[in-house]
């Protein structure tokens, strides 16, 4: 019989993190089995050799908190999972217009001077 890996830190770190997000937005109350399913999706996502990191992870719980449409709609890290994709194309269209931003700001400045 084969016994199960114990979950890392980074895994509960990342549960707990998530966990004091919903406290921060008025949730008190969790299932019996919340933490264990949030455990195991943790584990899921902290996976594998491209997986994101842990402090990217927090990022896109940070984003999703702060989203004006999804703030209200996260109850379980698969949720985050979900969002990472959007997050992802979200941020570097965001880092995308900073970047055009400071070309025009060099240009201008080249030229202007």
């Amino acid at each position: 019989m084969m016994k199960n890996k114990p979950y890392t830190e980074a895994e509960k770190s990342l549960v707990q993190y998530f966990k004091d997000a919903l406290r921060a937005k008025g949730v008190t109350k969790f299932p019996r089995d919340w933490h264990l399913k949030q455990l195991s999706c943790a584990r899921t996502m902290l996976d594998g050799p491209a997986a994101p990191t842990l402090e990217q992870w927090r990022a896109c719980i940070d984003w999703a908190f702060g989203h004006p449409y999804w703030h209200d709609k996260i109850d379980h890290l698969a949720r985050i999972s979900w969002l990472w994709t959007q997050y992802c194309l979200q941020t570097s269209e965001k880092k995308r217009g900073e970047n055009e931003q400071r070309k025009k700001e060099l240009i201008k400045s080249l030229y202007m001077s």
